[in-house]
């Protein structure tokens, strides 16, 4: 109650000064200047507040404009992040897409045919995978299977519109094959997701650590040179009839997208 009469006795003060202040500046002649130097301190303090409620205001103004740019530049950013998200994605298809142009010219003795991975074994999901290519498509049960220039399997079961690979990476994948560097005959066989063994390699082969082993055309008429993977490890022991042979699979075949099946073109039938 006190501080309610307190205030309403400042309020009653200020009217009555400004309501004098009012008579003095135009009522009573030549008293301006009195009542400016009178009242000085007080207009002052008044100017005063309002500079400083006008910067406070400012600044709240300032401050919520910052905000609505930070939050539009939050979002461009964002946006950003999302396309250059896109064409890394779109550079990437392209050079495997690229990758794949390139491989068809090497091999144009046969008949190579552009397939997309469209899902893995449901038994053995880290060993097979499923092509959208089939009989339709001119597909057959042993056919090769290449991505980005590497073997990736073999075709072993087709159905009309697509088929199942067998992957490199199977105990049960194995093709004749050579060393890139030496020209050795081997023998591939799959072992893990990362890695093979080459089998029955004789003690006096040359087999050396890095060369890179590749399909030949020795036996089941593959076409020749399609990299398989590398020689990581050669171990043998005296007495040892053959020498254990450990190879680093090149392809993952988890990350494949696009497949290239190679099939033999069919001679035209003579009339």
């Amino acid at each position: 109650m006190f501080k309610k009469k307190g205030f309403k006795r400042v309020t009653l003060f200020v009217v009555i000064v400004l309501s004098i202040s009012v008579v003095y500046l135009f009522l009573i002649p030549n008293s301006k200047g009195a009542v400016l130097t009178v009242f000085h301190p007080f207009l002052k303090a008044v100017d005063g507040v309002y500079e400083t409620f006008s910067s406070v205001i400012r600044s709240v103004e300032d401050n919520y404009r910052l905000y609505r740019e930070n939050k539009e530049l939050k979002k461009e950013i964002e946006r950003l992040k999302g396309e250059i998200t896109l064409l890394k994605q779109y550079e990437i298809e392209n050079q495997r897409l690229s990758s794949i142009a390139n491989f068809k010219k090497r091999f144009k003795k046969y008949r190579l045919l552009t397939g997309k991975v469209i899902g893995f074994s449901p038994d053995n999901w880290s060993n097979f995978l499923i092509i959208n290519l089939g009989k339709k498509s001119g597909i057959k049960k042993g056919d090769l299977v290449v991505s980005d220039g590497y073997l990736l399997g073999i075709v072993y079961s087709v159905g009309p519109f697509s088929s199942s690979v067998l992957l490199v990476s199977d105990k049960n994948f194995r093709i004749p094959a050579r060393t890139r560097k030496t020209r050795e005959l081997v023998f591939f066989q799959g072992k893990d997701l990362k890695s093979g063994v080459l089998k029955y390699v004789k003690p006096q082969q040359d087999i050396r650590i890095g060369d890179i082993i590749e399909t030949t055309d020795v036996g089941k008429n593959y076409p020749p040179g399609i990299p398989i993977g590398k020689i990581k490890s050669i171990n043998y022991e005296e007495g040892d009839f053959f020498k254990n042979v450990d190879i680093k699979l090149d392809i993952n075949p988890l990350s494949v997208e696009y497949v290239v099946v190679i099939t033999k073109r069919e001679k035209s039938k003579k009339r």
